[in-house]
């Protein structure tokens, strides 16, 4: 409370300083032909919408299927749902039923959500309760899919934010995943991404914040890998 004045201050300094950009053009949703072809549904927030990228063939998802595509050489379509700005409950409650509605069957669903609520500092125990209600709900769906969930943003690497504003985005961030991650991990069908060990040169797209084409791009292959070593992905790739 005491440091609200210079945390407001520093958010109005922040947005005039660096872009707002938009949401990636529609469509988000694409398609790499080959036999036995996969589902890949991605949820959530800025990330699956593109922000940063001006086409959504450089998004998450593209970059997502383009690697299980080399990993496997089977066919994969995806589509993407979200918002930028969107919370853990703006997704559960309006992008939620949407890709509930337009997806019939995956093999793969990708959430990332969480970045806002650690922004807006939500109330954890919020936060637990809408992701893991999202994650029940898409299991119930789709139970033979493979869920992987992203870590929250490693804040504290974002330099383009002031202390202290960084300090404590970073902080609530890592409340949240020390309450979300371990209830991830517990279920036998998702896992949680680890926090990245730091953020490669060229990552971040004109804001400063959001990912560039290439940061999507080793977003991407970092979730693949890490996902792969645990095995989540054997009764996929064997096929």
């Amino acid at each position: 409370m005491i440091l609200s004045p210079l945390l407001i201050a520093q958010g109005k300094v922040l947005r005039r300083r660096h872009p707002r950009l938009p949401n990636a053009p529609l469509p988000w949703s694409g398609r790499i032909d080959g036999p036995q072809t996969l589902s890949l549904l991605a949820l959530g927030d800025s990330t699956i919408a593109g922000v940063g990228v001006s086409d959504s063939m450089q998004g998450l998802a593209a970059h997502l299927a383009r690697g299980i595509y080399r990993r496997t050489a089977r066919g994969i379509t995806w589509a993407s749902y979200g918002q930028r700005g969107a919370t853990v409950k703006n997704v559960a409650e309006e992008h939620l039923p949407l890709a509930l509605e337009k997806t019939s069957k995956a093999d793969l669903i990708v959430l990332s959500a969480g970045a806002n609520d650690a922004i807006s500092l939500r109330p954890v125990s919020e936060v637990e309760e809408h992701m893991m209600g999202t994650l029940n709900t898409l299991h119930t769906h789709h139970p033979h899919a493979v869920v992987v969930v992203s870590s929250l943003p490693a804040f504290h690497l974002f330099g383009a934010i002031p202390q202290p504003l960084r300090g404590i985005m970073a902080g609530h961030a890592q409340m949240i995943e020390r309450r979300v991650r371990p209830l991830v991990e517990n279920l036998s069908y998702a896992l949680m991404s680890p926090p990245p060990p730091e953020y490669p040169k060229d990552f971040f797209a004109a804001d400063s914040f959001h990912p560039s084409a290439k940061g999507y791009s080793i977003w991407a292959e970092f979730a693949l890998k890490d996902a792969e070593s645990r095995g989540a992905f054997d009764h996929l790739w064997s096929r």
